[in-house]
């Protein structure tokens, strides 16, 4: 297979082997616009890895270009990391987090975890299963967000996670990104996605 070397941050000497198809959504992530991708395949093909990488060179990439050159007392929240059900997002994907990004690139705080980068950025995580962590998305301003088993979710579960993507900081603006990995089903990833698409 076709593989392409990503180097995410030097001075951490972190570099991820892409596959063909990861390389692919990572492309499809790159446009220069507000844009989601949904990243499907079989059980076992590194969606969630790919998630994860993805995520934190997402981080990386809002510092630098948000100019955030010094740490934060309060670290600025940029993303969302999640599942539908939280207590599946902490045993899957968080733990694929945590076996795949260095532990000296990042910091995990708070329950749910907060994943706290070079202590200017922080990723919030969890689930979209109650009411109250669905809430804080009205008044929350993000960049981007990776909702892991999306043919999980529902439409209006991924609404007011939507309507959060409108962060800025320093006056500049990063485009916004939406990323959704999943196994094949019958849900509405295939309407929005493959039937009727209207995002990228």
């Amino acid at each position: 297979k076709h593989r392409k070397m990503v180097a995410i941050a030097d001075n951490n000497n972190f570099k991820v082997n892409l596959t063909q198809r990861q390389s692919d959504a990572w492309r499809a992530l790159a446009v220069p616009v507000d844009s989601e991708v949904c990243y499907g395949g079989a059980k076992g093909g590194g969606k969630s890895l790919f998630g994860c990488v993805w995520s934190y060179a997402k981080a990386l990439e809002i510092i630098e270009k948000c100019g955030i050159t010094e740490e934060l007392e309060y670290p600025l929240p940029i993303g969302f990391l999640g599942r539908k059900q939280a207590k599946d997002f902490r045993e899957t994907t968080l733990e694929t987090w945590k076996k795949t990004i260095p532990p000296s690139a990042y910091q995990i705080k708070g329950n749910p975890a907060e994943i706290i980068i070079q202590n200017r950025v922080k990723i919030l995580t969890g689930g979209l299963d109650r009411t109250e962590s669905i809430n804080k998305f009205n008044s929350a301003e993000f960049f981007f967000f990776f909702i892991d088993q999306a043919e999980e979710t529902t439409r209006d579960d991924i609404s007011v996670l939507r309507g959060s993507l409108r962060a800025k900081y320093n006056g500049r603006y990063v485009p916004y990104k939406g990323l959704f990995t999943a196994n094949p089903a019958n849900c509405w990833l295939k309407d929005e996605f493959i039937l009727k698409p209207t995002q990228t």
